[in-house]
């Protein structure tokens, strides 16, 4: 008698591994097509994208000196901070206070975020807005004015000509939208001094105290707001600024990926970036797991005892000591002990 055949075992593992690339490719496609709609949600400027504006707008921006000054050549500095083979990424975030009818103003926060790869470090360097420094193809002026005149591109050249920073990319938030992206993250824990609550109070109607407080989107832009309660005036502004955004990624270093995801979703339509969905997607996958561990560093420009005040063609502003400021970056930035 004759016996039936039995399906031979490399016949049933190939129908095996058909099955499961099969289910491989279902979950790849998937997951694509998903990322794709993620980045489908960011506002995409281009890096060289600086609105031209007239005499009369530039000379608003920038005073009566606003005339190109022609091609300026940039300092060759014996380091650059950042950049190919470098083992940081430097993600500028510029926080913009813009009015109704304006299409680009002053940046009013310049933060630059450092991930150093090496370190597992994440620092933030505040920019104060009244530093005087070079802008490449116009006279001297405020930074904030960089921004203004030509946008990212300009502001990323700026930093780059004065204080020897490579810029990988930017991120840009309107402040009322950063006051929508804190209700979304349920609000951030800070410790208030009375002199601040009262402030507060008296701009979003609240009742807070001395002590500590789980502020909400409006209360937290008042708070980052708060200028003139202290001597120092922008350097304390920007100290809180920071305190927010370490706050922040404390409160979701630990998150699980479903919770991210879902902030992620409706986070992504309230900034502006000139990084293209491939750079994003690359940055994301190579510094997003290191924030659950990354050391929080946070620090300004100018430094104390690295900067003079003066007054120059009528502005107030701060004239930092360049080379002190940038042994001081490229200490802090790459980790150099």
């Amino acid at each position: 008698m004759k016996q039936k055949r039995k399906s031979s075992p490399s016949r049933a593992a190939m129908k095996l591994l058909c099955t499961v690339l099969g289910l491989i490719l279902a979950v790849m496609l998937g997951v694509t097509v998903f990322v794709q709609y993620l980045l489908g949600q960011i506002n995409y400027v281009d890096s060289d994208d600086t609105t031209l504006l007239s005499q009369l707008e530039l000379d608003k921006i920038l005073g009566s000196s606003s005339q190109n000054s022609g091609d300026i050549s940039f300092d060759s500095h014996n380091t650059q901070v950042g950049g190919r083979g470098s083992p940081v990424v430097n993600i500028l975030l510029i926080g913009q206070d813009r009015r109704e009818n304006e299409s680009r103003a002053r940046s009013d926060s310049m933060i630059l975020c450092t991930f150093n790869k090496q370190t597992k470090q994440l620092i933030m360097t505040s920019f104060l807005r009244d530093l005087y420094v070079e802008i490449p193809g116009y006279h001297s002026n405020r930074i904030n004015a960089a921004y203004a005149a030509g946008g990212m591109s300009l502001l990323d050249k700026t930093l780059e000509k004065n204080f020897g920073v490579y810029i990988d990319g930017n991120v840009e938030v309107d402040f009322n939208q950063f006051a929508d992206i804190v209700d979304l993250l349920g609000g951030v824990e800070i410790e208030l001094r009375q002199d601040e609550a009262d402030f507060i109070n008296e701009e979003t109607g609240s009742t807070l105290s001395q002590g500590v407080h789980a502020l909400n989107g409006d209360q937290t832009l008042a708070y980052t707001r708060i200028r003139k309660l202290d001597a120092d005036g922008d350097f304390s502004r920007t100290n809180r600024q920071r305190k927010v955004i370490s706050a922040l990624l404390d409160a979701y270093k630990g998150s699980n990926l479903t919770t991210v995801l879902s902030l992620v979703t409706k986070i992504l339509p309230m900034i502006t970036t000139d990084m293209n969905s491939i750079e994003l997607m690359g940055h994301a996958l190579e510094l997003f797991p290191m924030l659950s561990g990354a050391e929080l560093v946070s620090q300004r420009v100018p430094a104390d005892g690295m900067y003079t005040n003066q007054t120059i063609d009528g502005m107030a502003v701060l004239v930092a000591d360049m080379d002190a400021t940038r042994e001081m970056l490229e200490r802090t930035l790459l980790g150099i002990e």
